[in-house]
């Protein structure tokens, strides 16, 4: 925690002071926030238009795509929980029936 004091003046006192920082400590921990944060991990599909729509609609539910391009095939990049991957990719699997290529980035 860090308080800054732009002011340089005496006129708080010591006492004054200290009370002020614990204030504006205590405030900022009150209106906090907890994030949970995840290790990640970063994938490329490839697959064919007809399984993108139902594929993306898995991927959200284990984690975040980042990038799409559509070419001959749609190119999926996405970030996805590390201790989810191997359940997000069996299910891509299995919806695409296997026919979708996993790249590890």
């Amino acid at each position: 925690m860090v308080v800054t004091r732009y002011f340089g003046g005496i006129k708080l006192g010591f006492g004054g002071l200290s009370r002020a920082y614990r204030d504006t400590a205590l405030s900022a921990i009150e209106e906090a926030e907890v994030i949970e944060v995840f290790e990640q991990v970063r994938l490329k599909l490839r697959l064919r238009y007809a399984e993108s729509q139902k594929v993306k609609n898995i991927i959200e539910k284990y984690g975040t795509i980042q990038e799409e391009t559509y070419s001959d095939t749609v190119k999926l990049t996405l970030f996805v929980r590390k201790d989810l991957e191997e359940e997000c990719i069996k299910k891509v699997i299995d919806q695409t029936k296997n026919k979708v290529e996993f790249e590890k980035l």
